[in-house]
């Protein structure tokens, strides 16, 4: 699947983050570029928002900083009431044949635990995910359409206005094997 997204945003600016995390940790500069392997000046700069480092970089930062990756790339400056995305700005990832879309609803900083999603699946289209971590959960909710669940060995239909939990430790996949388009909402509890 590829990720589609319109919006011409900048990158997040990551460096007040970062510095709130290695004060948090009471941590110099120095320090944090011994644990990092990032150099201080370089940090320096990040910090400063003076740099736009490459994501092998903030990872090697933030696996110092004992910190979820996506938490720093979803830091925002200033604490917001709302966050409002427009359509076209909300993320969507698309399977290779175009067939089975899934707009990504959710937020960065929960995605290791909530992943939320809104999904489109044309007729014959099939959405294959390997297992996720152990005692994971998947919920669908169907809008319209006909949707089968196959985890493992065993199918489930789903159809309009129902909603289907499985487990999602094992392989599975979403199969639209009706004529018409099927669209719902997708929780994965990771």
């Amino acid at each position: 699947m590829q990720a589609n997204n319109t919006t011409s945003e900048s990158p997040p600016k990551v460096g007040q983050e970062i510095q709130r995390l290695r004060l948090q940790h009471s941590l110099t500069l120095d320090q944090l570029a011994s644990k990092s392997g990032v150099s201080k000046s370089i940090l320096s700069q990040i910090e400063r928002d003076r740099s736009n480092p490459t994501l092998a970089t903030i990872w090697r930062i933030t696996k110092a900083l004992e910190s979820p990756l996506e938490d720093v790339l979803a830091a925002k400056e200033g604490t917001k009431c709302f966050e409002k995305l427009s359509q076209n700005a909300t993320p969507e990832v698309i399977s290779e044949d175009s067939h089975f879309r899934l707009r990504i609803l959710g937020t960065l900083n929960s995605v290791s635990t909530v992943q939320w999603y809104e999904f489109t699946a044309e007729s014959g289209a099939e959405l294959v995910s390997e297992a996720h971590g152990t005692g994971s959960l998947e919920s669908i909710t169907l809008c319209t359409g006909h949707l089968s669940v196959i985890v493992g060995e065993e199918t489930q239909d789903v159809c309009t206005g129902e909603t289907l939990r499985f487990r999602t430790d094992v392989p599975h996949r979403l199969k639209n094997e009706g004529e018409e388009v099927a669209h719902g909402f997708m929780v994965n509890l990771l």
